[in-house]
């Protein structure tokens, strides 16, 4: 049951941050209400720090509004605030911003040392284990007081602290003590739905066993969280979990015949092992989240300071590659995340099937981690995480329809009577049959030879990787050879020029001392770059075409060898390029082309009205760079970048006259950058 939360307004509610009045926002792990200003700084800071949602538009849980109620009631706030209350802290601390105070910096930086970096919050003692936190908070969930909980849970006290003595976790204790607010409170914090006690129930048995039907009910829920959310993401549909139907596979509509990319990609999420599909699920659960958080904001925020969040902010605790790809999600147009979406919930009641007697749903997103779907195979392939898309190119995909239907899978429907861990997916515990292992021994096969194949595509990869490395050494070379006979001819020219009636040459300044490379780091796909002097990496679109790449890297390196030992070209291939065109000049105006799509990228988000504008700037520039090249008598690896370039601008203009939607300016606007970038590899800097 769900219940709208504007029909439920306290008579005294102040954003807890600032303290302006009506506050439409509130961060449900931290329990505060939230103005919509402080609420911009919350969703910047991501999910991890602060899960917001909107008071006034969509549905909220009864107990998970009843918890968010009482901790306002308890004030909470106090524990985020603690050592501004206290008399005897330190007067330096920073004061509390007021309602009309700026939102930068007085209230962001206010709210980054209050919630991210935690500058209030009553520290534990240094002598106190943090065993002693999690028996504090094993014994404080069962009482009504959420207060209690949410100080231990500030202080570091694990969500999912196990009790050897009494053999179970805290959820446990409070659901077998009905404190549905208590188990809300643990689950926003990352307390695992599906742990067992020490006699295997899980929470939700031990609410039933303590007569808390509701609480079991909520309990099951929250252990489908990701993928009712994704349900209800593609047909607005609930799963009825009470009677066991755990799954509900929209339809699609589409009925054009699959591509073999898409294909492809299917391929490679059968061949996910579980902890990488379950990574994946929470990643595609957090971006529809930001979805439907962002499309609500945008209908009731307005102005510059209530910007949106354009992509998933960065989390410290995952990986980079993981974080970049948590970013590169926010690129998929809307029926191409439902289409993943789908795929995703098919591909989910496939392992859950093959599960066996094992069933398990995923674990609630909140908890920051999910738990393994099942356990199919000992010998199940672990691929790598950051894989090139190329080395799944070849694998031919399983078609999850008629794999559901040999493992007697049924969507809709079900006839077994239901329990709690029954799915509408699962309709019997019947062995196998003789087709379905069959199908299963085929499947085995074709894994193990396409391991063979990727390993073959690896050393392949490598000896690319080894030959560019030396390439590009040999480039480094050269460069240093042609700057040094530049200048020794130079400084032999000044020598020998010994005439009475020319003045000595004026000394030469003083070399400035190097400056300290600052150490590189990842760069996040839409953050602005600091211009086309930056050290390049190759990206995936140049892996596709390596031989061409090759080519171009080996014949350069050779007519700059050759241009050297003739004396008079020394400098000709650092200036020249390829093409006839100038290093420099090419340099010079692909910043203005980057400074451009910097333009347009802030005009999409703030002031649709200058696209106009941006797109005859981008003409412009385009125009200008591919005006540096002969329209004939480049050779075909060059042309083709510029024809790429050349359609990438047109797309981008194209984009900004229309009233295109904001994901389609954000894709034509990183194609541009890319060509840009594909053709400044070409053009390293004098």
């Amino acid at each position: 049951m769900m219940i709208s939360r504007s029909k439920h307004r306290s008579s005294v509610e102040i954003c807890s941050d600032c303290g302006a009045s009506d506050p439409s926002w509130a961060s449900i792990n931290r329990g505060l209400l939230l103005c919509a200003e402080c609420c911009s700084v919350h969703r910047s800071m991501g999910r991890h720090i602060s899960h917001v949602k909107s008071l006034r538009q969509g549905s909220w849980p009864p107990s998970l509004l009843a918890m968010v109620q009482a901790l306002t009631a308890q004030n909470v706030n106090s524990i985020w605030e603690y050592s501004l209350l206290d008399a005897t802290s330190h007067k330096h601390l920073r004061k509390k911003p007021q309602p009309k105070d700026p939102l930068h910096p007085v209230k962001s930086e206010f709210i980054l040392a209050k919630h991210l970096r935690l500058t209030y919050v009553l520290r534990a003692r240094r002598d106190e284990p943090a065993s002693e936190l999690g028996r504090q908070l094993h014994s404080a969930v069962r009482s009504f007081s959420l207060d209690t909980a949410m100080r231990l849970l500030a202080q570091g006290a694990d969500p999912n602290y196990y009790n050897p003595e009494k053999g179970s976790t805290c959820l446990h204790v409070a659901c077998r003590a009905g404190q549905p607010a208590q188990a809300e409170l643990l689950v926003a914090w990352g307390a695992d739905p599906t742990a067992k006690d020490s006699s295997g129930n899980t929470p939700a048995e031990c609410a039933r066993q303590g007569g808390h039907t509701e609480l079991a009910e909520r309990m099951v829920e929250l252990v489908y969280e990701a993928t009712d959310r994704l349900i209800h993401f593609l047909s607005g549909e609930k799963p009825d979990h009470a009677s066991g139907r755990h799954y509900i596979i929209p339809r699609t509509h589409d009925t054009h015949e699959m591509t073999d990319v898409a294909k492809a990609a299917r391929g490679k999420l059968q061949l996910l092992p579980n902890h990488l599909f379950e990574e994946l699920v929470m990643d595609i659960y957090d971006e529809v989240d930001r979805r439907e958080t962002e499309a609500i904001w945008q209908t009731s925020a307005v102005g510059l300071e209530r910007v949106g969040v354009a992509f998933l902010p960065v989390n410290p605790a995952l990986s980079a590659p993981r974080n970049q790809g948590r970013q590169k999600l926010a690129r998929l147009l809307a029926p191409e995340l439902a289409a993943l979406a789908r795929d995703v919930l098919l591909d989910a009641a496939r392992r859950q099937r093959l599960a066996e007697l094992r069933p398990r749903g995923l674990l609630n997103p909140a908890a920051g981690a999910l738990k393994h779907i099942s356990q199919v195979s000992d010998d199940e392939p672990l691929y790598d995480s950051v894989a090139s898309d190329d080395d799944y190119a070849s694998l031919a995909p399983v078609d999850l329809n008629q794999q559901l239907q040999l493992t007697s899978l049924d969507l809709n429907t079900t006839d077994a009577p239901p329990t709690e861990h029954s799915t509408s997916v699962q309709t019997q515990d019947a062995p196998p049959t003789t087709d379905e292992i069959e199908t299963l021994r085929k499947e085995l096969d074709s894994r193990n030879s396409t391991i063979n194949e990727l390993k073959n595509q690896l050393k392949s990869l490598q000896t690319i990787v080894e030959q560019l490395t030396k390439e590009n050494s040999v480039l480094k070379t050269s460069s240093v050879d042609d700057e040094h006979s530049v200048a020794s001819h130079t400084s032999d020219s000044a020598d020998l020029d010994l005439s009475p009636d020319r003045e000595p040459p004026a000394p030469a300044p003083a070399a400035a001392p190097p400056t300290p490379r600052a150490p590189q780091r990842p760069v996040s796909m839409f953050e602005a770059r600091e211009g086309p002097k930056n050290n390049w990496q190759v990206t995936k679109h140049q892996l596709t075409t390596i031989p061409v790449l090759e080519r171009s890297l080996t014949q350069s390196v050779l007519e700059g060898g050759a241009r050297g030992g003739g004396g008079g070209g020394a400098g000709g291939a650092a200036a020249g390029g390829e093409g006839g065109a100038e290093a420099g000049e090419v340099q010079v105006r692909a910043e203005a082309v980057t400074r451009c799509i910097q333009e347009l990228w802030a005009c999409a988000r703030t002031s649709r009205a200058r696209l106009p504008d941006c797109a005859a700037n981008i003409e412009r520039a385009v125009d200008a760079l591919l005006a540096l090249f002969p329209p004939s008598g480049t050779d075909a690896g060059l042309q083709h970048v510029l024809d790429e370039l050349r359609a990438a601008g047109d797309a981008a203009a194209a984009a900004c006259g229309s009233r295109a939607p904001i994901e389609r300016v954000r894709a034509s606007a990183y194609d541009l950058a890319k060509a840009v970038k594909l053709l400044l590899t070409r053009y390293p800097p004098p």
